[in-house]
């Protein structure tokens, strides 16, 4: 019983720090592995660890306020984590066994709404921080990650509806899966939120533009706010004790003040 109580408490100190990884390792599956026949089934299984580390995340962030007040935050949290992640994952799961248009489409949407909302959290749960960690860290570049996947995502959709919204270089071959179409528009997603821009695919249609462009505007106000953010936690907290300190050294001189 020890044992599972010391994991739980470590995880919960932890807990960004442990998506994070679990983030980067799904990136990483990919290049690895490349397009052998193992790899699509090892990228899912890690997608499925991010998404099951993120809920886990989710259920035990910070939540401030009364009691009853924190249950009823937390039960909704919960409720609509799993009521996003069970469909996402059941179309995932279909797809192996009878793959077809419209369920690569529902699926896709499942997984956006579900990166979705854990961005928009975690985003919530950064903005609440008061001081400059190893978590905050981590948290941070979980976010900047999570936005990238959740591009990837939306292209995926829009280029599952119309496979005319983006030229590629080398054209992706007719008929291929969403395991094969996935990685190369998440490739896209984050040149586009980096602005690196390499010009090898290049968005054709009105949605997949005004995509690009929204993300690569996220992706510039996402690292300034964010900078000017930690930054300012930082003097904050660099300044509180040099302030307290005259204070108590006017007290103590004049006591009767």
């Amino acid at each position: 019983m020890r044992l599972p109580e010391a994991i739980g408490r470590e995880f919960r100190a932890r807990r960004h720090t442990a998506l994070l990884i679990a983030i980067v390792a799904m990136f990483a599956v990919r290049p690895f592995l490349g397009d052998t026949g193992p790899a699509a089934i090892v990228f899912s299984l890690a997608l499925l660890l991010v998404m099951l580390v993120a809920l886990l995340t989710l259920q035990v962030d910070d939540l401030v306020g009364e009691r009853e007040a924190l249950l009823v935050q937390w039960r909704r949290r919960s409720f609509v984590g799993w009521a996003l992640a069970v469909p996402a994952v059941a179309a995932r799961l279909w797809l192996f066994f009878a793959p077809n248009p419209r369920l690569l489409l529902l699926g896709s949407f499942s997984w956006l709404l579900f990166f979705v909302y854990i961005t928009w959290s975690q985003l919530r749960s950064l903005l609440k921080q008061r001081e400059v960690t190893g978590e905050t860290i981590s948290m941070s570049i979980s976010i900047y990650l999570l936005l990238g996947l959740s591009w990837a995502l939306l292209y995926l959709v829009i280029f599952t509806r119309h496979p005319e919204a983006f030229q590629f270089a080398t054209p992706i071959p007719a008929g291929v899966s969403e395991e094969y179409r996935f990685p190369i528009l998440l490739y896209f997603s984050f040149t586009t939120l980096s602005t690196v821009g390499f010009g090898d695919i290049t968005p054709l249609t009105l949605p997949a533009r005004y995509a690009a462009v929204a993300e690569a505007i996220t992706g510039q106000f996402y690292l300034a706010i964010l900078v000017a953010r930690l930054v300012g936690m930082q003097m904050s907290k660099a300044a509180t004790p040099s302030t307290s300190a005259p204070a108590h050294d006017r007290r103590t001189e004049n006591p009767d003040r």
